[in-house]
């Protein structure tokens, strides 16, 4: 056995476990161990067309509540003006009209709301399978026979993972979205009694249980990204491989008339989309962060309810 063929089934193997693993993105009715190509295709093009439903609703709840914000909007300003006006009948009028206009100004507002959540619901599914999929191409670039074949697998992969990331830059999700690691201003006070500590413990408590939640779904993310972060390298890996072994390169098209170059380590970085190394960096900091910010919390309501108990 050819030291390349040695090398093709380790990867083929990880690669296994890594789609196995995120198949769990997938719905029930496709079990992992069964995945195909084809089932995984079939789920991606049910995934696209949710996403784009969801999107098409949101982006109509939206232009329906323009409608109503603006009509709201003037109805707030005709009041705005009969209390100038010093007119108590036009004041009542506008009152009332505002009133009205509050009912579907509100409802209309929820359904936004409620169509962003499903909207966000249905990219992050589409987000799984691609990558259940990307982590497929790459078993199958792995077992390609010709490098013909090898290119036209590794330009499917490339397209998934642009699609990937073009669904998450729609969605800001390369800016870790992250709450103030302040401590708050809970401090001792000479006046206060066992109530008033056990309160501020409490308070605390609370915070730090936030903070924990926020801690776990970091931990879910980067579990994600280090799986996503697998499948890449493990692509590297594969093609630096076929180039070592076979001479055979997976070929990357430029057109030098588009003037298109590399990518430079510049102040043009701040405008790109994160590494997925670059985002575990500041996930990892970022939780270290939380991490040191609830156990000052606990410590701090313990002291709170230490200093009850010193009272006489």
């Amino acid at each position: 056995m050819t030291r390349r063929r040695c090398r093709r089934r380790d990867v083929g193997v990880r690669v296994v476990g890594v789609v196995m693993a995120m198949g769990l993105a997938l719905t029930s009715a496709v079990a992992a161990p069964e995945l195909s190509a084809q089932a995984t295709e079939s789920v991606l093009a049910e995934r696209r067309l949710e996403y784009r439903a969801a999107r098409d609703a949101w982006e109509a709840a939206r232009s329906a509540f323009s409608v109503v914000e603006r009509q709201f909007s003037a109805a707030l300003e005709q009041v705005g003006r009969a209390r100038r006006s010093g007119d108590d009948d036009a004041l009542e009028d506008a009152f009332a009209l505002a009133q009205d206009r509050s009912v579907p100004y509100r409802a209309q507002e929820a359904r936004v709301e409620d169509a962003r959540e499903r909207l966000d619901e249905a990219r992050q599914a589409l987000i799984n399978v691609i990558t259940v999929r990307l982590g497929e191409l790459l078993a199958q670039l792995d077992e390609a026979s010709s490098a013909a074949e090898r290119a036209q697998l590794d330009a499917r992969w490339q397209d998934l993972r642009n699609e990937q990331q073009e669904l998450e830059t729609q969605d800001g999700d390369d800016d870790l979205q992250v709450m103030p690691v302040i401590l708050p201003e809970i401090t001792f006070d000479p006046r206060d009694g066992p109530d008033e500590l056990e309160a501020k413990a409490q308070i605390l408590e609370r915070l730090a249980a936030v903070a924990d939640t926020v801690v776990e779904n970091l931990d879910q993310e980067r579990e994600t990204l280090t799986t996503r972060l697998r499948i890449e390298r493990q692509r590297q890996d594969f093609l630096a491989g076929t180039d070592r072994f076979d001479d055979i390169r997976v070929p990357v098209v430029t057109n030098p008339a588009s003037g298109e170059r590399p990518a430079a380590a510049d102040s043009t970085m701040a405008s790109r989309p994160l590494t997925l190394e670059e985002r575990l960096e500041a996930l990892e900091r970022y939780r270290e962060q939380l991490v040191s910010y609830r156990d000052q919390l606990l410590i701090r309501a313990r002291q709170f309810r230490e200093r009850v108990r010193r009272m006489p």
